[in-house]
């Protein structure tokens, strides 16, 4: 299946590195102007953004932190003076490592300030949008098997994606009458930047071959055909679902790490 979304403006918050730059280097292939968001990590933007231009997309990249209100604001301005957003997908993610011992209340409210208020305000900009503009409109959320599964050392964390997982049901029935669909997909273990703030290459690959019934991490890309699915008109009948792409992770699910 080939999906065609050509001339279409897709932001994609967290999308310089990762699983969203995977997802911007896949739409960009497909024909879309991609407006990729960082925080605060220059060079991996920079490299993003000529990695997609030399392939022959096209890009705009948009510095701002998720958890600052105002920044998520001017970034949308910023993105819709170029053009307006067509489809977003919402992929940036706080995390830091801390059992409930070691989580205090900042930790709390940084983590839900960039996974839940961050991600809430930007959809309702989105969704507001689309109402006015008076079109249909596919909105898709990066969420974790950690917001169904205990994992120790992840809990504020955790916490943020349980909660992205029932906002995307709510926002889902907030805007179906207004023809905005919003889906999530919730993603297993995957070999990316992010990871290896934690994990080595070795590790990554060992703990994987053990506890991932795939006997493997996901490659990006994996999450990133998913992603466009969602956003694209092949999944015209779909709104408030959370897809599963794990391989097989939750079906003997292990999270002591």
């Amino acid at each position: 299946m080939q999906l065609d979304f050509k001339d279409k403006h897709i932001l994609i918050t967290g999308g310089t590195q990762g699983i969203g730059k995977g997802c911007a280097e896949l739409l960009a292939e497909y024909g879309a102007h991609v407006h990729i968001n960082f925080a605060g990590n220059k060079k991996a933007a920079q490299n993003a953004e000529d990695e997609i231009k030399g392939n022959g997309g096209q890009v705009s990249v948009h510095q701002a932190d998720l958890g600052d209100e105002q920044a998520v604001q001017a970034m949308w301005d910023a993105a819709n003076a170029v053009g307006n957003i067509d489809y977003m997908v919402l992929n940036a993610a706080y995390q830091k490592k801390a059992t409930i011992d070691e989580t205090d209340r900042a930790l709390l409210e940084k983590t839900m300030a960039v996974n839940i208020y961050g991600n809430f305000q930007l959809a309702k900009l989105y969704v507001e949008q689309c109402k006015q503009r008076n079109v249909a409109g596919s909105l898709v959320l990066h969420s974790s098997n950690q917001g169904e599964f205990v994992n120790p050392s992840g809990f504020a964390y955790a916490l943020s994606k349980a909660a992205l997982n029932h906002m995307c049901r709510h926002l889902a029935n907030w805007c179906v009458k207004d023809e905005v669909r919003v889906n999530g997909v919730i993603l297993g273990w995957f070999d990316t930047e992010g990871e290896r703030k934690f994990y080595s290459k070795e590790q990554i690959q060992e703990q994987a071959a053990t506890n991932i019934p795939m006997q493997r991490a996901g490659d990006p890309l994996e999450a990133a055909r998913l992603t466009a699915f969602l956003l694209s008109d092949a999944s015209s009948y779909m709104t408030g679902s959370l897809l599963r792409n794990d391989g097989g992770f939750a079906l003997a699910p292990d999270l002591s790490t």
